[in-house]
């Protein structure tokens, strides 16, 4: 039954990620950037006014005045609380070993096109938004595909669609598979057991969702600055200590996302289309623009200008993928690999993992070079013995298959360390001379968490690992808050006002159970769910462009001091009856 279903998530996955959509979030971004007249530059300078700078000289954009909204920052921090999470570090990782250097580069291109989608959909949330009977704002893609398409019955299939597809995303990409994460970080870092974890993220997640939305972005804007401001110092310090090799990481960028280059015997220009591919992949899972899920978030906003609000969504794909992915993209690319020759390094192996290039060059060289031999697998006899030597004298014969296109990877640091042999009663065995008995070789290429801890332990060494665990546990923590936004209203969409407690109950309990499960299948199949919920929300916002377009150019030609009756919203009366 679970093969059946992996089997089934992955060819689902294959086209919901597959090169169609993708080409549907770019060509979204680019149309919305095109006719703005490329809105992002043109105005930069009003929309850093409007919202970063806002927040040292407007009271307007920190505090509300509506004890049933939210402050403009709020709403935002609430909205980068889901979307600053692993896929920062662990995302930029996993687009950099399959995608190579070149992937940073069309991750910024997503994130540019990307902003004036974000812009969009939230242009149309704030338009379309409305009170319920508690006077709480209601708000997001569900709403503006139910009330704004001309066909009601699409309208509202597509809205439940969203809605249904949200909700069950928010218990995986949004609650168990981060708290995994987190778990799995204190395991390894602090030898926190899971369950222990589980409970304590559970009752401070808890506290803070049954809170109410209110409570949720009080503390997502002091949590959200502090646990930005703790990782972006963290990257300035090796940006500082590696500032020789920015040359090395921009060239490399540049080089590779424009590379026709070959590799592992596939035709020319692999390079440069794993580059894109991986690039927006990943870049759309950062900043989930075209999602539809942070507008949410978004229209809690005490605010009344729609355009307003729309460059505070600008501002968040800026902040989280120009400014915090191109950062760890930075650590990544300009940390450092021993190189050794590889018969050097399979030499005198013990229970400590030697971390090893397998590039033939010797000498130190940046973590990640195009041109240097790919990872290397254990393969079959048939393939390339090497004998491994160990600190108690035994050898191993291991065989190296050389990988095909699809194993391919940019990053050619491996890990070497011996599994040390035990006792039947379970103790470990040591050598006369007291040298742990090696019973077995493992060899293993470095990707994701474990790659950028390898990265950040060259400057701050065995403190590393610690740092990052924490990180994980601010940035994912924080996701958990913001989807549980998401996930609320879309139950309440769906089920009415009486489902909202119910469903947050729910949303809290099932923390203990991704803290303490496997979540390989959970994960996958909730990244499926996550971008299924893209197709109903960009159909929608295509549909409605012409409404964004009304409302930018109204306020625009305000600006300017046009005397004319401004378009905030789409009802006269705000309350639900």
């Amino acid at each position: 039954m679970a093969e059946w279903i992996v089997q089934v998530n992955e060819r689902i996955g294959g086209l919901v990620w597959g090169t169609p959509m993708v080409l549907l979030f770019l060509g979204t971004g680019v149309y919305f950037t095109v006719r703005s007249g490329f809105f992002q530059l043109r105005h930069a300078k009003l929309i850093g006014t409007k919202t970063f700078f806002a927040l040292f000289h407007s009271s307007s954009a920190t505090r509300s005045n509506d004890k049933k909204s939210l402050s403009q920052f709020q709403a935002l921090s609430t909205a980068l609380a889901a979307t600053l999470g692993n896929g920062n570090i662990v995302g930029v990782a996993t687009a950099i070993s399959a995608g190579g250097p070149g992937a940073v580069f069309w991750m910024w291109v997503s994130a540019f096109f990307g902003m004036m989608t974000h812009f969009a959909e939230s242009v149309l949330g704030i338009y379309f938004r409305y009170r319920n009977e508690n006077g709480e704002w209601l708000g997001g893609p569900m709403y503006y595909l139910e009330a704004g398409l001309k066909n009601k019955k699409l309208g509202r299939f597509l809205a439940i669609s969203f809605a249904l597809l949200c909700m069950l995303a928010s218990f995986g990409i949004g609650n168990m598979t981060q708290v995994n994460s987190i778990s799995a970080a204190m395991r390894t870092s602090f030898g926190v057991s899971e369950w222990f974890c589980g409970i304590v993220l559970a009752l401070l997640a808890g506290t803070v969702i049954l809170g109410g939305v209110g409570r949720i972005g009080r503390v997502t804007e002091k949590l959200v600055p502090v646990m930005s401001i703790l990782y972006i110092v963290a990257c300035v310090t090796v940006f500082i200590l590696n500032i020789r090799q920015v040359p090395y990481v921009f060239s490399s960028i540049f080089k590779s996302a424009f590379s026709f280059e070959a590799v592992a015997g596939a035709g020319s220009g692999l390079v440069m289309k794993r580059a894109v591919s991986m690039g927006f992949r990943r870049g759309i899972f950062s900043n989930e623009a075209g999602l539809g899920s942070s507008v949410m978030a978004h229209c809690a906003a005490d605010v009344k200008e729609p355009v307003e609000q729309g460059m505070w969504g600008i501002f968040e794909v800026f902040a989280d993928t120009i400014l915090v992915c191109t950062l760890t993209a930075f650590v990544l690319l300009s940390s450092t690999a021993d190189v050794l020759p590889l018969n050097e390094a399979l030499q005198k192996v013990d229970t400590t993992p030697r971390y090893v290039s397998l590039d033939h060059t010797a000498g130190v060289v940046p973590l990640v070079q195009t041109g240097t031999h790919p990872k290397f697998q254990l393969g079959s006899s048939k393939g390339i013995p090497k004998t491994v030597t160990t600190v108690d004298g035994g050898e191993y014969t291991i065989y190296f298959q050389p990988p095909d296109e699809k194993d391919y990877v940019f990053t050619n640091v491996m890990v070497l360390r011996g599994q040390q042999a035990k006792e039947e009663d379970g103790s470990l065995l040591f050598t006369e001379q007291g040298k742990p008995v090696i019973a077995s070789v493992a060899l293993e290429e470095l990707d994701g968490i474990s790659l950028a801890v390898y990265a950040f332990s060259q400057r701050f060494g065995p403190l590393a690992g610690k740092v990052l665990s924490i990180a994980v546990l601010l940035f994912a923590f924080a996701t958990v808050l913001g989807w549980s936004v998401y996930g609320t209203q879309a139950a309440e969409y769906l089920f009415g006002m009486g489902a909202k407690i119910p469903f947050q109950l729910l949303f809290v309990l099932m923390i203990v159970f991704g803290a303490t499960q496997s979540m390989g299948l959970v994960w996958n199949i909730s990244d499926t769910l996550n971008g299924l919920m893209a197709l109903p929300n960009l159909i929608g916002i295509l549909s409605l462009s012409g409404l964004v377009f009304d409302i930018l150019k109204n306020y625009e030609q305000r600006q300017r001091g046009a005397l004319k009756a401004p378009i905030r919203s789409a009802y006269q009366e705000l309350i639900r009856k």
